[in-house]
């Protein structure tokens, strides 16, 4: 076993040392990174977990974890991403006071929107512009709910979204901030004491907010073995931002964009969390994505110490192994005994 230990240490540590020699250019960011951060600890599993992680971040990811995950805690994580603003997402879950699980998150900055486009002068003197790709969220809450259905757990999601317009910057700076509702579900089987497998939706009937509220499609399993280690195996499809990833700025003042010049990104993540030591877990994650027709790896992980009644964890997240980017976050959880 210790062993086994010394080969995972060694192995988040090479993680570690490649992704934080990057150092931080937003030229290559599709999308702001605000849009898919979960929460909690999700950062350092690459930005996708279906099955390996409840709590917090489950209510975005997959509410039906948090039927399965039966706790009551509360969490907050503050992010420093690659672009834009930094952002702080809170949350509270019970899964103990009633049969129907529960859970509610909110997502937010305290600097202004930088807008999405960013004048700058060149190096000959010419001005030039690039996007910013700052969020335009205001704040975004989720609330949701689970119950078990025989041995299967479902769960469904609302989400409140409330985003300035995409072109914040050829407005007047008291332009009225965009605001609608979004949904999503969730479903996941404990097929035996070690495997689970599950799905999920976030953002669907998005049309009005679709430029800050793309719908992600999440599927995946997870392999528990006991308390030393946990495998993962996670599949994310995102609908595409012709906002951000179009060949040029969409300017839609109703929020709706036009998806024709883009395909959606599809992401496979395999991670996993060791414990190393009684309170320490190392976690990792590779990644491979691809979006309109260019592949890219990414690499991501943390270390959390853990107890029983808290837990504290750094993360980073590198969107591409080929470009200098760095996302760094931390997170604080709370489980109240009840």
């Amino acid at each position: 076993m210790d062993v086994v230990r010394l080969y995972y240490f060694y192995a988040a540590s090479c993680l570690a040392g490649c992704i934080l020699s990057a150092r931080a250019h937003a030229e290559n960011v599709k999308v702001p990174e605000e849009y898919e951060s979960t929460g909690g600890h999700s950062l350092a599993f690459g930005g996708s977990v279906t099955t390996g992680l409840g709590g917090v971040s489950a209510v975005r990811a997959n509410p039906a974890l948090l039927g399965l995950e039966r706790e009551y805690s509360v969490n907050g994580s503050y992010h420093w991403p690659v672009a834009g603003r930094d952002f702080y997402q809170v949350g509270v879950v019970d899964g103990k006071t009633s049969p129907v699980a529960a859970g509610f998150s909110y997502t937010s900055a305290m600097d202004r929107y930088q807008g999405i486009s960013d004048t700058k002068v060149g190096d000959l003197g010419v001005p030039t512009t690039s996007l910013s790709k700052d969020s335009p969220i205001v704040r975004r809450a989720n609330l949701a709910f689970a119950i078990p259905v025989g041995r299967v757990f479902i769960g469904a999601a609302g989400g409140y979204v409330e985003a300035r317009p995409p072109a914040e910057t050829l407005l007047a700076e008291d332009s009225k901030p965009i605001k609608s509702f979004t949904l999503g579900f969730g479903a996941a089987a404990q097929l035996s004491p070690s495997f689970r497998v599950g799905i999920s939706a976030e953002n669907l009937a998005n049309k009005k907010i679709q430029y800050a509220a793309p719908t992600f499609y999440r599927g995946g399993a997870s392999y528990f073995w006991g308390d030393f280690a946990t495998l993962n195996l996670d599949y994310r499809r995102r609908e595409s931002v012709s906002v951000y990833e179009g060949s040029t700025p969409s300017i839609a003042l109703t929020g709706a964009s036009d998806d024709s010049q883009g395909s959606a990104e599809n992401l496979v993540v395999a991670s996993t969390a060791v414990r190393v030591y009684d309170l320490l877990r190392l976690i990792a994650s590779v990644g491979q994505q691809k979006s309109h027709g260019i592949s890219a790896t990414r690499v991501a992980g943390g270390l959390s110490l853990v107890n029983q009644q808290f837990n504290f964890s750094y993360q980073a997240l590198r969107p591409d192994v080929s470009s200098e980017l760095v996302h760094h976050a931390i997170a604080l959880g709370i489980e109240v005994a009840m």
